[in-house]
């Protein structure tokens, strides 16, 4: 599937429509990267009625491809894993929140360790809207110390009613 919206900015609706759809899995303690990524796909493929089956592929993928490419890689607290598993027909999303005081090495480009990880599924990197989300996702999360305001976030609703003001 092309992405025929390449360049124009993803409306207010289908951001607010994604935000809804994200899970939210706190207080997560893995030890690491893959750990924390197989939490937060079980959590995003429960929501979405996706067969575990797939699971483990998925999330090989995602920390595969996180791994080179260091255009979304983590920073300040914060990493965006993402993959690409054909035949998805709509791009998956989760967060995960490391808390009481667990972060995990994601090699970070400044040095920080994470604790906050949205984790991107979609079926190609031209997928429809994908390009959008990112985009829109990475100048909310630049704005008002939106990383600490995200390691308070504890439901989907409090994500939501955070990420809907921007």
């Amino acid at each position: 599937m092309n992405d025929t919206n390449e360049g124009i900015p993803m409306g207010n609706a289908e951001w607010q429509e994604i935000v809804k759809s994200i899970p939210v899995v706190c207080d997560i303690t893995e030890p690491t990267a893959e750990g924390v990524v197989r939490q937060v796909l079980k959590a995003v493929f429960e929501k979405n009625g996706l067969s575990v089956d797939r699971l483990d592929d998925t999330v090989s993928a995602v920390i595969e491809h996180s791994q080179k490419d260091i255009g979304f890689t983590a920073m300040y607290g914060l990493a965006i894993p993402h993959g690409y598993i054909s035949g998805l027909e709509k791009m998956l999303v989760g967060i995960g929140v490391l808390r009481q005081g667990h972060s995990i090495d994601f090699n970070a480009i400044d040095g920080s360790r994470t604790h906050i990880f949205f984790v991107i599924v979609c079926s190609s990197p031209n997928h429809a809207g994908y390009r959008q989300f990112l985009a829109r996702l990475c100048r909310c999360l630049i704005s008002d110390n939106m990383v600490s305001r995200l390691a308070s976030v504890s439901t989907r609703n409090d994500l939501e009613a955070l990420l809907s003001s921007h």
